[in-house]
Parts: C-alpha cells; sequence; structure tokens
C-alpha cells in the first residue's frame, strides 16, 4: 500500500515540475499507468475521461466497484490535515449524519471514535456492495441520484467524491438537497490533465475552483487538499 502522502508528492512533482506537453503525453504516462494499474485494464485507465461519458450508469459504477491498482488497499485519499479540519467543523448539535463516497468507511469509523458523535445517528452511501462503516447503516447509491429526502440528513459529507462524478452540477445539487444544516467538501487541488492515474473527471486547481463550483464563500487548503464548509 503506498500512502497518500507519497502519492500526492509524487502527483505535484509530475504536475507542476514536468514540462505539460511531456507530462500529458501518452507515451510518457504510459509505464506509470501500466505499473499503477498492475498491468490491467491500462487502456481503459487511460483512456478513461474520453469514455466515461458513453458509459452507462451500470457500467461507471463497475469501473469502481472492481478498479485494482496500486492505492486500492489504502483506508482514505483525504489527507490527515483536511479530514482534522473537517471533522472539527461538523455541527455537534446535529442529530444525523451522512457520508456520501464513504468508499471503505474510513471517515465513518473516525467518527465513531470521537465521543463528541456518540449520539448522531451515522450513515454511508456508495456504489460499493459493501463497505465497513461500523454502527453506521450503510446505502448503496449514486451521488447524482441519492435515495434519500430532501433535506433529510443534518449533515453531509463529501470528500474525495466530486473530482470522480460525470455531472458535478447534477452531483452538487443532489448534495445540497439532501443536507438539512451542513455540507462539508474535500476535494484534491489538482490541474486539469488527460492523463491522471486516479480516474478523476473534474478537477480544482485552485481554492476559487472549488468555491465557485459548490458557491462555498470560503475554501480552506491543507496541502494538496481543499475543503469547503457550507
Amino acid at each position: 500500500m503506498i500512502p497518500t502522502a507519497l502519492t500526492n508528492r509524487i502527483r505535484t512533482v509530475l504536475d507542476h515540475y514536468v514540462p505539460r506537453r511531456i507530462r500529458d503525453s501518452r507515451w510518457f504516462m504510459y509505464p506509470m499507468f501500466w505499473i499503477w494499474f498492475k498491468g490491467k485494464h491500462v487502456r481503459t485507465a487511460m483512456e478513461f475521461k474520453d469514455l466515461a461519458p458513453r458509459m452507462t450508469a451500470a457500467e461507471f459504477r463497475e469501473i469502481y466497484r472492481t478498479v485494482d491498482n496500486m492505492g486500492s488497499s489504502r483506508e482514505t485519499d483525504t489527507n490527515s490535515e483536511a479530514l482534522a479540519f473537517a471533522l472539527s467543523a461538523i455541527d455537534e448539535t446535529a442529530h444525523t449524519l451522512i457520508d456520501v463516497g464513504c468508499g471503505r468507511g474510513y471517515v465513518l469509523r473516525a467518527i465513531q471514535s470521537d465521543r463528541r458523535f456518540d449520539a448522531m445517528a451515522l450513515t454511508g452511501c456508495d456504489v460499493l456492495d459493501r463497505s465497513d462503516v461500523g454502527r453506521a447503516r450503510y446505502v448503496v447509491g449514486d451521488i447524482d441520484a441519492l435515495p434519500f429526502a430532501d433535506a433529510s440528513v443534518d449533515v453531509v459529507l463529501c470528500f474525495h467524491t466530486l473530482e470522480h462524478t460525470r455531472d458535478l452540477e447534477s452531483s452538487i445539487a443532489e448534495l445540497r438537497r439532501i443536507a438539512n444544516r451542513q455540507l462539508i467538501i474535500i476535494v484534491p487541488r489538482q490541474e486539469r490533465l488527460h492523463y491522471t492515474l486516479d480516474l478523476h473527471l473534474q478537477f480544482f486547481p485552485t481554492p476559487q475552483a472549488l468555491a465557485d463550483a459548490v458557491g462555498a464563500r470560503e475554501v480552506r487548503q491543507f496541502g494538496s487538499d481543499l475543503v469547503a464548509v457550507l
């Protein structure tokens, strides 16, 4: 398992210190894709940005259910500073919280280890068949069509998920629709490039880019992560 901090440093060097015409060329990135994806489905991974818009919803979900790369086994893509700030911003008087795009449940388990949230009803939502969310409820669902009623959850978290969405505006609208009090978003700060190892479709190169996308007054940056609290 490659630590998140190391991959973030590697990405920073590639994206900011290698000339763009070299960095975003197929011949330069192919060996990295082959290594990162363990020699499997390399073409699909490299051309994901072109293929994703033409995929059915089922095909798109299946990519994320079955993807296997050198980062697949790590618990979270969120760096520790951004996560600590986001968790400290949660409204402690809230009764319900959902983590949309909860992955393997790392954030929900972190919340459960904090006594401030003992009485809070927790839910995780993702496209995975199952997730280790501890005492939380787990619901399978897509971010662009969340299976929850309007304003039904006090606190909505969405960490390292918006960058994977095909329709950013629709996904943000869904998060806002179900949020009753608070919406907290974390995305990676990343330049828009074609060949990225992370299967990202949306890019937020500056704090202002995230602020504009989600309608936030302020966006905080922690290393390679951007955090908006709405």
